[in-house]
């Protein structure tokens, strides 16, 4: 928690380091506070801050995603511009299952009723071995494909046995998970995607004792999280999949 709040900008939100705030940070700071029932020193300020940023114009996806989803943690009114709700709701094409979901969290967060194009784009990707990618399958977006489809029918996910067999395949022996089968090393974010692919699929964690471990030697001297084993610095999204993954998979 130290870390943490180590990485709150006097003005508002959160950093990577020092310097200027980003909505990802900020994202994923609150996310780990949240989830420990904590708030941030300077709540007021991120608010204000990214109130303001919603006044602005709307760009990348992924910026909107974590915006809407901060004001949502604080239960603030979210204002989006009609023109931007006009691109939502007639979106059919995507460039990516993580694009994907972004779409459909947003839209169930601003409460729209436009997830028949996402549902049939996501699911015209799924492959013959029951996993998801635009060219061949890999676990983090089926993991994303997932996701979305949960949220918005939780009976449109199909061949769940064919899904289990390709995260089988990606798990290794330190218990971390690789990006698709065969390759090495493993990483963090396969790994949550891997822990929450069977939390979505209502099965097991495989192997949870060894995934713990693999977890665990990931933190560094300053509390944070890397997400290889070999080396790497501590960041605020890599410390809330790892703390998410010691906080979950012994309870399932």
């Amino acid at each position: 928690m130290k870390f943490v709040h180590a990485r709150e900008h006097e003005e508002g939100g959160f950093t990577l380091y020092s310097g200027i705030p980003d909505t990802k940070n900020t994202y994923y700071g609150l996310k780990i506070l949240h989830m420990f029932n904590d708030e941030p020193n300077n709540k007021k300020d991120t608010i204000n801050w990214i109130q303001k940023l919603q006044k602005d114009k709307m760009y990348g996806i992924q910026g909107v995603f974590y915006r809407v989803n901060i004001l949502n943690i604080f239960n603030e009114e979210i204002t989006v511009p009609k023109s931007y709700i006009k691109q939502l709701n007639f979106k059919t094409e995507f460039a990516s299952l993580e694009v994907a979901y972004y779409h459909t969290a947003i839209s169930h967060i601003l409460k729209l009723d436009n997830f028949d194009n996402a549902m049939d784009w996501i699911l015209s990707h799924q492959n013959e071995d029951g996993g998801f990618g635009l060219d061949r399958s890999d676990i983090v977006s089926t993991y994303y494909a997932l996701e979305s489809l949960n949220s918005i029918d939780p009976s449109l996910i199909k061949r769940d046995g064919l899904i289990m067999e390709l995260i089988q395949k990606c798990l290794t022996k330190e218990g971390g998970f690789t990006f698709i089968p065969g390759i090495y090393p493993p990483y963090l974010e396969p790994t949550y995607a891997g822990i929450k692919i069977c939390e979505i699929l209502n099965k097991k964690p495989l192997d949870s004792d060894i995934t713990v471990e693999f977890i665990l030697n990931l933190q560094n001297n300053n509390g944070g999280f890397r997400r290889s084993k070999y080396m790497g610095i501590s960041e605020l999204e890599y410390t809330f999949k790892s703390l998410y993954i010691l906080k979950n998979v012994r309870l399932r």
